[in-house]
C-alpha cells in the first residue's frame, strides 16, 4: 500500500489508463521520484543508455502499438538529450508524453543546478519542447495536474507529442484523485464526415463505372490503424491497384495487387501504377518528399483524393477524419461501391531499382544480404530499418511485407533510432522478436543501447552491416564532390569482436558472405533474448535510392 499517493504517482497512473504498459527514461535527481513511484505501482521503468534512445523507445511502441509511448528525464542536458527523439514524434505525428523534471520550485530563478524555467537568464525549456511538441506545459503545483494531463493527452489524441515538466518538489506534493482525475474520455478532434466521406464514395462509384483505372495509395496511418484488411478491402471494391508509401509498407497482407513502395528508395514498379491510373486515393499518407520523391509531375496529371487523420503535405482534395480505421470501414459498407459489379483483379508485379555491382565481389553486396534476411525472417518479426545505405537497402529490398511489422524514421531520419525503437519495442512486448538492420554509423551512435537489451533479455537481433564508414555520405562524396577528399571513411573496426568481449554469454556472430548470413539469421531468430550478427560490406556500393542512381556513377 502507497505511503502517500503523490502527484509522480498520479501521471503515470493517467499514462497506465490511456494504455502505456513501459516507460523508458533515464533516472536522475530531478525525475527519480517519478522512477521511484513508478516501481511502487509496478510499471516496468527501463532505464536506457541516452535520453535520445529514451525517446525512440517510447515512439517505436507507440508506433506498435498505435497508443501512447511515455519517455522521462531529468533536467539539463537529460532535458535536451531527449529533443532530437521528440523531433521525430513531431515530425512523423507519434504520440509520445514526455515527463521532464526540473529543479525545485523553491530554486527557480535563484541560481539551481540545471535551471531551465527562468528565460532570458536561463535556457527557455518550456520554448524548447513546445517547438517539437503538440503541447508543452510547466506544472507549478499538483492543484494543476488534472486540467494539464487533459491537455497532454489530448494532444496525444491529435497524435502529436506532449511535454510535461514538473519541478522535483511538485512530483512528490501529495495528491487526491477523487478531487480531478485528469482521466476523461477525450472527444475526438475532428468529426468524422461522414457527408463527405460519401461523396468521395458516389465519385469512385461514377470513375469506376466509366472504366477509369484507380490506384490506392496506403500510408502509416493504416499501418498504426491496423486498417489493412480494411483497405484492402476497399481496394477490391475498386478494383485497384495498391501501392505504399514507406511508412505504409506493412499495412497489407495480400500483395497480388500490390506494385510497391513509393519514394526516392522506393520502386519504379509503384511510380509505374500511378502512372498508369487516372484516379489516385491516398489513404492515410501525408504525401511527403520521401513518399512522393519524383512523384511530383505525375501526380499533377491524375486525379488525387486524399483521407487522412492528418493534412497531407502535398496539394489534395482531403476529407479529414478522426480515425483512418473508422472511415474505411464506413467507404467499404458505402451502399454506392457494394452496388458496384465485382472487377477483374488487377496484378502486380514489383520491379526494384537496379544498383551498380558491388566494388569488391569478396564482400557480399546489399541486396543478396537483404535476400539472405528476408529468406529467414520469423513472420511476426518487427524489423526496424536504420538510416543511410543500410536503411535505404531495407526498405527497398525487405518491403512491402505480408507479415510482421516494418518501421523506418523518416521524419528527421536520425542514425540510431531503429537501435533503440526495436529494443523498446522488444522489452515492451517480448512475444515478439525485434530484429534491427543498422549500419555501423548508426551503431557507433547509439549502439550500447544494445546493452539496455541484455539487461532486459529482450527478442532482438541486432544486425550492422559494416562499411567503416558513413556509406550514403561517401556516395554523396563520389557524386557531387569528386575532387573533394572524403571525411567520411574510417580505418577498420572489429565491431563483432568488441561486442563479444563486451556481453559475454550473448551470440554475436560475424559471417562473411550472404549464404553465411542467411545460415546464421536462421540460427538467431530461433534464440530466445538478444543477439547480433555483423557483417562486412563495401562503403562504394550504391544504395537503391533513385536520386544517386539517375546521375552518372564517378569512375
Amino acid at each position: 500500500m502507497l505511503a502517500a499517493y503523490t502527484a509522480a504517482h498520479h501521471i503515470l497512473a493517467v499514462g497506465r489508463a490511456h494504455g502505456v504498459h513501459t516507460v523508458f527514461g533515464v533516472h536522475g535527481a530531478n525525475i527519480e521520484d517519478l522512477f521511484a513511484a513508478g516501481q511502487t505501482m509496478g510499471i516496468p521503468m527501463v532505464v536506457a543508455k541516452h535520453e535520445f534512445a529514451a525517446g525512440a523507445m517510447a515512439d517505436g511502441v507507440a508506433r506498435m502499438t498505435g497508443g501512447p509511448g511515455m519517455v522521462v528525464t531529468t533536467s539539463g542536458g537529460g532535458a535536451l538529450n531527449v529533443v532530437a527523439a521528440l523531433a521525430e514524434s513531431y515530425d512523423s505525428r507519434v504520440p509520445v508524453l514526455a515527463v521532464i523534471g526540473a529543479p525545485p520550485t523553491t530554486l527557480t530563478a535563484r541560481g539551481a543546478f540545471q535551471d531551465m524555467l527562468d528565460p532570458p537568464d536561463t535556457i527557455d525549456l518550456a520554448a524548447v519542447l513546445g517547438g517539437v511538441t503538440g503541447h508543452c506545459v510547466v506544472l507549478r503545483s499538483a492543484a494543476d495536474l488534472a486540467p494539464a494531463l487533459e491537455e497532454s493527452f489530448t494532444a496525444l489524441h491529435r497524435g502529436m507529442p506532449a511535454a510535461l515538466i514538473v519541478p522535483k518538489d511538485v512530483q512528490t506534493q501529495t495528491y487526491d484523485p477523487r478531487v480531478a482525475s485528469g482521466i476523461s474520455e477525450i472527444a475526438d478532434p475532428v468529426k468524422q464526415d461522414q457527408a463527405s466521406l460519401d461523396a468521395l464514395a458516389e465519385l469512385l462509384a461514377e470513375r469506376v463505372t466509366a472504366g477509369a483505372r484507380i490506384c490506392v495509395w496506403v500510408g502509416e496511418e493504416v499501418s498504426r490503424g491496423d486498417a489493412g484488411n480494411a483497405l484492402s478491402a476497399l481496394a477490391t471494391i475498386l478494383g485497384a491497384t495498391i501501392v505504399a508509401a514507406p511508412g505504409g509498407a506493412d499495412a497489407v497482407t495480400d500483395l497480388t495487387t500490390h506494385a510497391g513502395v513509393t519514394g526516392v528508395m522506393g520502386h519504379p514498379s509503384a511510380a509505374q501504377a500511378l502512372a498508369d491510373a487516372d484516379v489516385c486515393l491516398a489513404v492515410g499518407t501525408r504525401m511527403t518528399v520521401t513518399d512522393r520523391g519524383g512523384l511530383d509531375e505525375l501526380l499533377e496529371g491524375i486525379e488525387l483524393y486524399h483521407v487522412g487523420e492528418h493534412h497531407p503535405r502535398y496539394s489534395s482534395k482531403t476529407v479529414a477524419v478522426p480515425s483512418i480505421a473508422a472511415a474505411l470501414t464506413h467507404l467499404v459498407g458505402s451502399s454506392l461501391l457494394r452496388r458496384l459489379p465485382p472487377p477483374r483483379p488487377p496484378r502486380a508485379v514489383i520491379e526494384h531499382l537496379t544498383t551498380p555491382p558491388a566494388p569488391d565481389p569478396q564482400l557480399p553486396s546489399l541486396p543478396a544480404l537483404m535476400a539472405a534476411i528476408d529468406a529467414r525472417l520469423p513472420r511476426d518479426a518487427r524489423v526496424f530499418a536504420d538510416a543511410g545505405n543500410t536503411g535505404a537497402a531495407a526498405l527497398h529490398h525487405l518491403t512491402p511485407r505480408q507479415s510482421g511489422r516494418f518501421t523506418v524514421a523518416l521524419g528527421m531520419g536520425g542514425m540510431g533510432y531503429a537501435i533503440a525503437a526495436g529494443i523498446g519495442v522488444a522489452i515492451d512486448d517480448p512475444s515478439h522478436r525485434s530484429v534491427v538492420i543498422a549500419g555501423d554509423g548508426a551503431f557507433f551512435m547509439h549502439g550500447m543501447e544494445f546493452h539496455t537489451a541484455v539487461e532486459h533479455d529482450a527478442p532482438v537481433t541486432l544486425i550492422i552491416l559494416n562499411n567503416n564508414a558513413h556509406g550514403m555520405c561517401v556516395t554523396r562524396e563520389n557524386l557531387y564532390f569528386p575532387e573533394t577528399a572524403s571525411v567520411n571513411r574510417f580505418r577498420s573496426s572489429d565491431i563483432a569482436g568488441a561486442l563479444s568481449t563486451m556481453f559475454s554469454g550473448v551470440t554475436v556472430s560475424h559471417p562473411r558472405d550472404a549464404t553465411d548470413t542467411g545460415l546464421a539469421c536462421a540460427a538467431l531468430f530461433a534464440e530466445p533474448g538478444p543477439n547480433c550478427l555483423v557483417v562486412e560490406c563495401h562503403s562504394d556500393e550504391f544504395p537503391p535510392f533513385a536520386p544517386f542512381l539517375n546521375r552518372e556513377a564517378p569512375a
